[in-house]
């Protein structure tokens, strides 16, 4: 088996941040070979977020379930992107739980969320990226993120009526052809409702997390650090490595080398 075979001889499962999108896998791959070995993870969307038996635990056992099947023997490593991180901690206990050997875990940028509301500075947050992308050239992304605020603005205006009244209409036909035109604004609706199903549980999460005994990385940028403690909790052996970039960014072409060099640095006790 050639090196290359020999440091991801296991199934590379990946969680992607909130809005399910999958990122540029390239930045795992310490060759083209590893691509093959590698499976996104799709979250199940607005429709089962609405459903009466769905919760985050629910939701965990459901990722675990999908992932043991797509790699049925051997050790499975688990790469989570922002929100995927923490699902990917919850899923390596529930994995040894059913017995699997986990080979590690690397979080990436995977900050402390405990509630659906806006955060503080969001608007700051919002412009800058606004501005970074005007000042790229970058047009077709802005007008997609200028939707994306248009449509997350009207869920936060709905509030909690939301969910009631998308059970209620969830089945129209108008409703379903509107998500059909608006992409969008479908991958922010279930990005909205997972959120508001999640972040009370992460919360939850951190009171008195079981320690992950695997081989741990925790990639993120400066503005995360003050995420350290909770991560070291949840992994006592957690590597972290600061990373160049913000939040959004981390997968541009400026920083996904970097990215990479940080993972296959951090991952080498997967090996």
């Amino acid at each position: 088996m050639s090196p290359s075979a020999q440091a991801h001889a296991f199934g590379l499962a990946i969680l992607p941040g909130a809005g399910g999108g999958a990122p540029n896998v390239a930045a795992f791959a310490a060759s083209d070979a590893d691509l093959s070995r590698m499976s996104v993870i799709r979250y199940p969307g607005w429709t089962r977020y609405l459903s009466a038996d769905f919760s985050a635990d629910a939701l965990i056992r459901e990722l675990a379930s999908d992932i043991a099947s797509r790699a049925p023997t051997g050790s499975i490593g688990l790469i989570g992107v922002s929100l995927g991180g923490h699902f990917g901690y919850a899923v390596a206990l529930q994995l040894q739980a059913m017995g699997r050997d986990v080979a590690g875990l690397c979080a990436v940028d995977s900050f402390m969320v405990t509630t659906a509301a806006a955060t503080p500075g969001w608007g700051r947050r919002h412009f800058a990226r606004a501005l970074g992308y005007l000042r790229q050239g970058s047009f077709e992304r802005l007008s997609a993120f200028v939707r994306s605020l248009f449509w997350r603005a009207l869920m936060r205006l709905a509030g909690g009526r939301a969910p009631m009244l998308l059970r209620r209409f969830q089945n129209s036909g108008w409703l379903r052809a509107a998500l059909a035109r608006n992409p969008a604004f479908e991958a922010e609706l279930s990005m909205r409702l997972l959120m508001r199903e999640v972040a009370p549980w992460m919360a939850l999460l951190d009171r008195d997390p079981a320690p992950l005994s695997v081989p741990c990385a925790f990639l993120r940028i400066g503005q995360t650090a003050g995420d350290d403690p909770k991560w070291r909790r949840r992994c006592p052996n957690i590597e972290i490595v600061e990373i160049p970039g913000d939040h959004e960014a981390l997968f541009d072409p400026g920083n996904i080398e970097a990215l990479r060099e940080a993972f296959l640095g951090a991952t080498r006790r997967w090996r």
